[in-house]
């Protein structure tokens, strides 16, 4: 009965700890996500995990819930100063998750800040002719909606007057 016992609990460790490599090494997928991160924070009552979320549109149904593991010191550091900015996630897809490792199946591996400043050099000052191009740009682009409020203004005095006639 002893051999027994013995050896139902090999194959119950062995099982588990297959199980455990199978979700731990193994991804269903990897890919990118490109969004404003909203919220990055450590949660949990008994096991504390890195949580985060990116808004990519503007409904509730573009967010994408991330989680980010311990063993990623550098992920936590840039996503903790990247709050509210636009971020690109590397992301990899496991089939499951121990609550130990995060809430989500979804788990960053990396991260940088994008944008459209970033796009544009904006934030480059030796760049000062691609500064006072792109600044030229904005100008026009400034006056062109100023014109085009004057012009909607315009159109929505011409609909109050007729309503009222």
């Amino acid at each position: 009965m002893k051999k027994f016992l013995i050896i139902v609990l090999a194959i119950l460790i062995v099982g588990f700890s297959a199980y455990y490599a199978f979700i731990y090494f193994v991804s269903f997928s990897q890919g990118y996500r490109a969004g404003e991160l909203v919220k990055f924070s450590k949660k949990g009552v008994l096991i504390k995990t890195w949580e985060g979320q990116i808004s990519q549109g503007v409904s509730e149904a573009q967010v994408f819930y991330f989680s980010v593991q311990d063993n990623e010191p550098q992920v936590i550091e840039k996503l903790k100063q990247l709050q509210g900015k636009t971020v690109k996630l590397t992301y990899k897809e496991r089939f499951k998750t121990f609550p130990w490792l995060g809430d989500t199946k979804y788990f960053v591996t990396a991260v940088e800040q994008t944008g459209y400043r970033d796009n544009q050099n904006m934030s480059n000052p030796d760049n000062s002719s691609g500064n006072s191009e792109t600044l030229q740009e904005l100008k026009k682009e400034n006056d062109m909606l100023k014109q085009r409020i004057k012009d909607l203004e315009t159109t929505i005095n011409v609909l109050k007057n007729s309503s009222n006639n």
